[in-house]
Protein backbone atom coordinates (compact mmCIF):
# COMPACT_ATOMS: atom_id res chain seq x y z
CA UNK A 1 0.00 0.00 0.00
CA UNK A 2 1.27 3.71 -1.04
CA UNK A 3 1.76 5.46 1.83
CA UNK A 4 -0.51 8.83 1.67
CA UNK A 5 1.50 12.14 0.91
CA UNK A 6 -0.03 15.58 1.92
CA UNK A 7 -0.16 18.30 -0.57
CA UNK A 8 2.93 20.53 -0.89
CA UNK A 9 4.96 17.76 1.18
CA UNK A 10 7.61 16.38 -0.84
CA UNK A 11 7.29 12.77 -1.25
CA UNK A 12 10.44 10.18 -0.83
CA UNK A 13 10.91 8.77 -3.96
CA UNK A 14 11.04 5.12 -3.46
CA UNK A 15 13.52 2.88 -5.67
CA UNK A 16 12.32 -0.74 -5.92
CA UNK A 17 15.34 -3.35 -6.08
CA UNK A 18 15.95 -4.91 -9.55
CA UNK A 19 14.94 -8.85 -7.58
CA UNK A 20 11.89 -6.88 -6.77
CA UNK A 21 10.55 -5.76 -10.27
CA UNK A 22 12.17 -8.63 -12.30
CA UNK A 23 10.52 -11.29 -9.43
CA UNK A 24 8.71 -13.19 -11.69
CA UNK A 25 11.48 -13.41 -14.11
CA UNK A 26 13.89 -14.64 -12.11
CA UNK A 27 11.28 -17.40 -10.85
CA UNK A 28 10.94 -18.36 -14.68
CA UNK A 29 14.22 -17.67 -16.18
CA UNK A 30 16.42 -18.46 -12.99
CA UNK A 31 18.96 -15.60 -11.81
CA UNK A 32 21.76 -17.10 -14.32
CA UNK A 33 19.45 -16.22 -16.90
CA UNK A 34 18.46 -12.59 -15.60
CA UNK A 35 21.64 -11.49 -15.08
CA UNK A 36 23.06 -12.37 -18.45
CA UNK A 37 20.01 -9.87 -19.63
CA UNK A 38 20.87 -6.96 -17.51
CA UNK A 39 24.75 -6.88 -18.91
CA UNK A 40 23.12 -7.48 -22.33
CA UNK A 41 23.21 -4.67 -25.23
CA UNK A 42 20.78 -4.53 -27.94
CA UNK A 43 21.15 -2.10 -30.90
CA UNK A 44 17.63 -1.20 -32.55
CA UNK A 45 18.38 0.25 -36.11
CA UNK A 46 14.82 2.31 -36.98
CA UNK A 47 11.97 2.16 -35.50
CA UNK A 48 9.10 0.72 -36.71
CA UNK A 49 6.37 -0.57 -35.23
CA UNK A 50 7.67 -4.54 -35.38
CA UNK A 51 11.22 -3.66 -33.99
CA UNK A 52 9.20 -1.00 -31.29
CA UNK A 53 7.33 -4.19 -29.59
CA UNK A 54 10.24 -5.75 -29.52
CA UNK A 55 12.16 -3.11 -27.81
CA UNK A 56 9.12 -2.60 -25.51
CA UNK A 57 9.41 -6.24 -24.72
CA UNK A 58 13.05 -6.37 -24.03
CA UNK A 59 13.06 -2.96 -22.06
CA UNK A 60 10.69 -4.23 -19.50
CA UNK A 61 12.29 -7.66 -19.27
CA UNK A 62 15.40 -5.49 -18.14
CA UNK A 63 17.44 -5.34 -21.37
CA UNK A 64 19.22 -2.47 -22.67
CA UNK A 65 18.87 -0.79 -25.66
CA UNK A 66 20.03 1.97 -27.96
CA UNK A 67 18.49 3.44 -31.11
CA UNK A 68 19.93 4.11 -34.65
CA UNK A 69 17.24 6.53 -36.39
CA UNK A 70 17.96 9.96 -37.99
CA UNK A 71 15.05 9.80 -39.81
CA UNK A 72 12.74 12.79 -39.26
CA UNK A 73 10.14 13.05 -36.64
CA UNK A 74 7.42 13.54 -36.31
CA UNK A 75 7.08 12.64 -40.77
CA UNK A 76 8.97 9.44 -40.30
CA UNK A 77 6.35 7.87 -37.70
CA UNK A 78 3.38 9.24 -38.39
CA UNK A 79 1.66 5.46 -40.05
CA UNK A 80 3.73 3.58 -37.52
CA UNK A 81 1.51 1.79 -34.65
CA UNK A 82 4.52 2.20 -31.97
CA UNK A 83 3.42 1.80 -28.23
CA UNK A 84 5.68 4.49 -27.65
CA UNK A 85 4.27 7.49 -28.75
CA UNK A 86 0.54 8.58 -28.64
CA UNK A 87 -1.17 9.49 -32.17
CA UNK A 88 -1.16 12.93 -31.59
CA UNK A 89 2.40 13.10 -31.05
CA UNK A 90 3.07 11.33 -34.77
CA UNK A 91 1.17 13.49 -37.06
CA UNK A 92 2.01 15.60 -39.12
CA UNK A 93 2.71 19.86 -37.81
CA UNK A 94 1.34 18.33 -34.47
CA UNK A 95 1.50 21.14 -31.74
CA UNK A 96 4.56 21.73 -29.20
CA UNK A 97 3.59 22.47 -25.75
CA UNK A 98 6.05 25.07 -25.91
CA UNK A 99 3.65 26.42 -28.88
CA UNK A 100 0.39 25.89 -26.34
CA UNK A 101 2.42 27.46 -23.44
CA UNK A 102 3.44 30.33 -25.60
CA UNK A 103 0.87 31.30 -27.69
CA UNK A 104 -2.52 29.67 -26.07
CA UNK A 105 -3.41 33.09 -23.92
CA UNK A 106 -3.07 35.26 -27.18
CA UNK A 107 -5.16 32.73 -29.47
CA UNK A 108 -7.86 33.42 -26.82
CA UNK A 109 -7.47 36.97 -26.71
CA UNK A 110 -7.67 37.28 -30.96
CA UNK A 111 -9.46 34.35 -31.69
CA UNK A 112 -6.43 32.71 -33.85
CA UNK A 113 -6.00 29.15 -33.72
CA UNK A 114 -3.41 28.18 -32.13
CA UNK A 115 0.41 28.69 -34.03
CA UNK A 116 1.60 24.71 -34.52
CA UNK A 117 5.11 23.99 -35.09
CA UNK A 118 6.90 20.93 -36.12
CA UNK A 119 9.29 19.35 -33.86
CA UNK A 120 12.78 18.97 -35.40
CA UNK A 121 14.47 16.13 -34.12
CA UNK A 122 14.81 12.68 -35.02
CA UNK A 123 13.26 9.51 -34.26
CA UNK A 124 15.64 8.34 -31.78
CA UNK A 125 15.72 11.29 -30.09
CA UNK A 126 11.84 11.59 -29.66
CA UNK A 127 11.77 7.70 -28.28
CA UNK A 128 15.06 8.45 -25.98
CA UNK A 129 12.84 9.56 -22.83
CA UNK A 130 10.06 6.95 -23.24
CA UNK A 131 12.34 3.89 -23.38
CA UNK A 132 13.58 5.64 -20.18
CA UNK A 133 10.43 6.35 -18.54
CA UNK A 134 8.95 2.22 -19.45
CA UNK A 135 11.89 1.11 -16.96
CA UNK A 136 13.56 3.87 -15.18
CA UNK A 137 16.32 1.05 -14.08
CA UNK A 138 17.92 0.75 -16.77
CA UNK A 139 20.11 3.81 -17.81
CA UNK A 140 19.47 6.61 -20.73
CA UNK A 141 19.25 4.86 -23.95
CA UNK A 142 22.27 5.56 -26.16
CA UNK A 143 21.51 7.27 -29.18
CA UNK A 144 22.97 7.69 -33.05
CA UNK A 145 21.13 10.29 -35.48
CA UNK A 146 23.01 9.04 -38.26
CA UNK A 147 20.08 9.60 -41.46
CA UNK A 148 22.11 7.05 -43.75
CA UNK A 149 23.51 3.64 -41.99
CA UNK A 150 25.53 3.45 -44.47
CA UNK A 151 27.58 5.85 -43.14
CA UNK A 152 28.14 3.72 -39.90
CA UNK A 153 31.49 1.91 -39.50
CA UNK A 154 31.49 -2.10 -38.88
CA UNK A 155 33.19 -0.88 -35.50
CA UNK A 156 30.25 0.32 -34.21
CA UNK A 157 28.03 -2.29 -34.48
CA UNK A 158 30.76 -4.92 -33.02
CA UNK A 159 29.52 -3.95 -29.80
CA UNK A 160 26.79 -4.96 -29.18
CA UNK A 161 25.44 -8.45 -28.24
CA UNK A 162 22.20 -7.66 -30.33
CA UNK A 163 21.15 -5.59 -33.25
CA UNK A 164 17.76 -5.59 -34.47
CA UNK A 165 17.34 -4.13 -37.71
CA UNK A 166 14.02 -3.27 -39.70
CA UNK A 167 13.61 -1.34 -42.83
CA UNK A 168 16.52 -1.30 -44.53
CA UNK A 169 18.38 -2.68 -47.77
CA UNK A 170 19.79 -6.40 -48.60
CA UNK A 171 23.61 -4.81 -48.72
CA UNK A 172 23.41 -2.90 -45.20
CA UNK A 173 21.63 -5.99 -43.35
CA UNK A 174 24.69 -8.61 -44.59
CA UNK A 175 27.25 -6.05 -44.18
CA UNK A 176 26.00 -5.39 -40.42
CA UNK A 177 25.35 -8.61 -39.68
CA UNK A 178 28.85 -9.75 -40.20
CA UNK A 179 30.22 -7.08 -38.45
CA UNK A 180 27.81 -8.31 -35.36
CA UNK A 181 28.45 -12.03 -36.06
CA UNK A 182 32.00 -11.31 -36.20
CA UNK A 183 32.74 -9.75 -33.00
CA UNK A 184 30.18 -13.03 -31.16
CA UNK A 185 26.76 -11.00 -31.88
CA UNK A 186 23.45 -11.85 -32.99
CA UNK A 187 21.71 -10.12 -35.68
CA UNK A 188 17.75 -9.80 -36.55
CA UNK A 189 16.44 -8.17 -39.56
CA UNK A 190 12.83 -7.93 -39.07
CA UNK A 191 9.93 -6.40 -41.39
CA UNK A 192 6.20 -6.52 -41.18
CA UNK A 193 3.87 -5.53 -44.52
CA UNK A 194 0.01 -5.35 -44.54
CA UNK A 195 -0.97 -9.34 -42.46
CA UNK A 196 2.48 -10.55 -42.51
CA UNK A 197 5.86 -10.11 -41.12
CA UNK A 198 8.95 -11.74 -41.49
CA UNK A 199 12.43 -12.44 -39.49
CA UNK A 200 15.73 -13.58 -40.74
CA UNK A 201 18.34 -14.36 -38.33
CA UNK A 202 22.08 -14.85 -38.19
CA UNK A 203 23.49 -16.09 -34.67
CA UNK A 204 26.39 -16.79 -36.05
CA UNK A 205 28.75 -20.62 -35.77
CA UNK A 206 28.79 -22.42 -33.04
CA UNK A 207 26.06 -20.84 -31.19
CA UNK A 208 25.78 -22.38 -27.84
CA UNK A 209 22.27 -23.11 -25.96
CA UNK A 210 20.59 -25.96 -23.48
CA UNK A 211 17.79 -27.46 -24.79
CA UNK A 212 14.30 -27.80 -22.78
CA UNK A 213 13.73 -31.71 -21.93
CA UNK A 214 10.44 -31.24 -19.79
CA UNK A 215 9.51 -28.99 -16.87
CA UNK A 216 12.19 -27.08 -14.92
CA UNK A 217 14.54 -29.79 -17.25
CA UNK A 218 17.71 -28.65 -19.25
CA UNK A 219 19.44 -30.37 -21.73
CA UNK A 220 23.78 -30.22 -21.88
CA UNK A 221 24.83 -27.53 -23.80
CA UNK A 222 24.33 -28.27 -27.48
CA UNK A 223 25.66 -26.09 -30.35
CA UNK A 224 24.42 -24.78 -33.58
CA UNK A 225 26.93 -26.24 -36.29
CA UNK A 226 25.11 -25.68 -39.81
CA UNK A 227 23.51 -22.14 -39.25
CA UNK A 228 23.08 -20.11 -42.42
CA UNK A 229 24.74 -16.75 -42.36
CA UNK A 230 21.92 -13.78 -43.22
CA UNK A 231 24.32 -13.45 -46.64
CA UNK A 232 23.62 -17.09 -47.39
CA UNK A 233 20.08 -16.66 -46.85
CA UNK A 234 19.57 -13.97 -49.09
CA UNK A 235 21.90 -15.22 -52.33
CA UNK A 236 19.94 -18.70 -51.71
CA UNK A 237 17.69 -18.92 -54.87
CA UNK A 238 14.08 -19.59 -54.04
CA UNK A 239 13.59 -22.56 -55.85
CA UNK A 240 16.09 -23.88 -53.55
CA UNK A 241 14.47 -23.36 -50.64
CA UNK A 242 11.69 -25.89 -49.73
CA UNK A 243 11.10 -27.89 -46.53
CA UNK A 244 8.22 -30.27 -44.83
CA UNK A 245 6.11 -27.91 -44.50
CA UNK A 246 6.84 -25.88 -47.89
CA UNK A 247 7.65 -28.84 -50.37
CA UNK A 248 6.09 -26.96 -53.73
CA UNK A 249 8.21 -24.10 -53.69
CA UNK A 250 9.29 -21.52 -50.86
CA UNK A 251 7.31 -20.19 -48.72
CA UNK A 252 4.53 -16.99 -49.47
CA UNK A 253 5.32 -15.09 -47.02
CA UNK A 254 9.43 -15.20 -47.13
CA UNK A 255 8.91 -14.78 -51.24
CA UNK A 256 7.11 -11.87 -50.88
CA UNK A 257 9.77 -10.64 -48.36
CA UNK A 258 12.15 -11.04 -50.33
CA UNK A 259 10.29 -9.47 -53.64
CA UNK A 260 10.27 -5.94 -51.51
CA UNK A 261 14.22 -6.35 -50.35
CA UNK A 262 14.84 -7.09 -54.13
CA UNK A 263 12.86 -3.50 -55.41
CA UNK A 264 14.62 -1.98 -52.86
CA UNK A 265 18.02 -3.43 -54.05
CA UNK A 266 17.61 -2.04 -57.69
CA UNK A 267 15.48 1.29 -57.01
CA UNK A 268 17.10 1.97 -53.71
CA UNK A 269 13.50 2.47 -51.93
CA UNK A 270 10.38 0.79 -51.23
CA UNK A 271 7.68 -0.31 -53.15
CA UNK A 272 4.92 2.12 -52.50
CA UNK A 273 1.63 3.00 -54.63
CA UNK A 274 3.24 5.09 -56.61
CA UNK A 275 5.19 2.73 -58.20
CA UNK A 276 2.81 -0.55 -58.03
CA UNK A 277 3.07 -1.00 -61.92
CA UNK A 278 6.98 -0.49 -61.65
CA UNK A 279 7.31 -3.24 -58.95
CA UNK A 280 4.86 -5.67 -60.52
CA UNK A 281 7.48 -5.27 -63.60
CA UNK A 282 10.47 -5.90 -61.47
CA UNK A 283 8.69 -8.70 -59.62
CA UNK A 284 8.08 -11.02 -62.22
CA UNK A 285 11.26 -10.84 -63.60
CA UNK A 286 12.85 -11.71 -60.25
CA UNK A 287 10.77 -14.50 -59.60
CA UNK A 288 11.09 -15.55 -63.50
CA UNK A 289 15.11 -15.69 -62.48
CA UNK A 290 14.76 -17.44 -58.94
CA UNK A 291 13.31 -19.93 -60.96
CA UNK A 292 9.58 -19.67 -60.29
CA UNK A 293 6.48 -19.03 -62.31
CA UNK A 294 5.98 -15.24 -62.56
CA UNK A 295 2.60 -15.59 -60.93
CA UNK A 296 4.03 -17.54 -58.05
CA UNK A 297 2.37 -14.41 -55.78
CA UNK A 298 -0.34 -14.18 -57.81
CA UNK A 299 -2.14 -11.75 -60.44
CA UNK A 300 -1.46 -8.61 -61.25
CA UNK A 301 -4.23 -7.31 -58.49
CA UNK A 302 -1.83 -9.35 -55.82
CA UNK A 303 1.39 -7.65 -56.92
CA UNK A 304 -0.30 -4.24 -56.61
CA UNK A 305 -1.24 -5.23 -52.88
CA UNK A 306 1.87 -6.41 -52.20
CA UNK A 307 3.18 -2.92 -53.35
CA UNK A 308 0.96 -0.84 -51.46
CA UNK A 309 1.13 -2.58 -48.53
CA UNK A 310 4.97 -3.38 -48.46
CA UNK A 311 5.84 -0.62 -45.52
CA UNK A 312 2.42 -0.51 -43.94
CA UNK A 313 2.75 -2.31 -40.31
CA UNK A 314 -0.99 -3.01 -38.66
CA UNK A 315 -0.57 -2.98 -34.74
CA UNK A 316 -2.10 -6.58 -33.89
CA UNK A 317 0.80 -7.93 -36.03
CA UNK A 318 3.74 -6.13 -35.02
CA UNK A 319 2.44 -7.11 -31.44
CA UNK A 320 2.43 -11.03 -32.36
CA UNK A 321 5.73 -11.36 -34.20
CA UNK A 322 7.27 -8.52 -31.99
CA UNK A 323 6.41 -11.34 -28.67
CA UNK A 324 7.81 -14.09 -30.86
CA UNK A 325 10.82 -12.03 -31.54
CA UNK A 326 11.62 -10.49 -28.16
CA UNK A 327 11.33 -14.13 -26.56
CA UNK A 328 13.72 -15.69 -29.37
CA UNK A 329 16.08 -12.84 -27.97
CA UNK A 330 15.82 -13.79 -24.61
CA UNK A 331 16.15 -17.41 -25.27
CA UNK A 332 19.37 -16.23 -26.86
CA UNK A 333 21.14 -14.03 -24.31
CA UNK A 334 20.08 -16.56 -21.99
CA UNK A 335 21.24 -20.40 -23.37
CA UNK A 336 18.13 -20.98 -22.30
CA UNK A 337 15.90 -22.96 -25.07
CA UNK A 338 16.52 -23.87 -29.17
CA UNK A 339 15.96 -20.77 -30.81
CA UNK A 340 14.42 -20.62 -34.24
CA UNK A 341 16.44 -21.39 -37.38
CA UNK A 342 17.22 -18.77 -39.95
CA UNK A 343 13.59 -17.83 -40.58
CA UNK A 344 9.97 -16.58 -38.46
CA UNK A 345 6.70 -16.10 -40.38
CA UNK A 346 3.76 -14.76 -39.52
CA UNK A 347 0.27 -14.88 -41.42
CA UNK A 348 -1.86 -12.48 -39.97
CA UNK A 349 -5.03 -14.34 -42.17
CA UNK A 350 -4.94 -17.34 -40.32
CA UNK A 351 -2.87 -16.88 -37.18
CA UNK A 352 0.07 -19.24 -38.48
CA UNK A 353 3.31 -18.49 -37.08
CA UNK A 354 6.16 -20.66 -38.19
Amino acid sequence: MTPSVRPNENPKVVNPSESDVYDRQIRLWGAEAQSKMATARVLYIHITGISSEIMKNLILAGIRGSIVDGRPYPDALCDTPTSFLPPQDRLHGSTSNDAKENNGEDAVDSGEPVAKKAKKMSVAKAIQPFVLELNPLLEECEINQETDVANIPDEFFSKFDIVVASHIGMEQAIRISKATVASKGKFYLVHAFGLHACALMDLGEGHEFRKETGKDKLSDIMTFDSYLSLENILKRELVQIKDRWHKDGPPKIYTMYRSILNYHQEKRSFPCQDSEQEFMAVTRTFLKNQGLEEDYLGDEMELKRLANCATAEISPVCSVMGGVIGNEIIKVISGKGEPATNMLFFNGEDGGCS
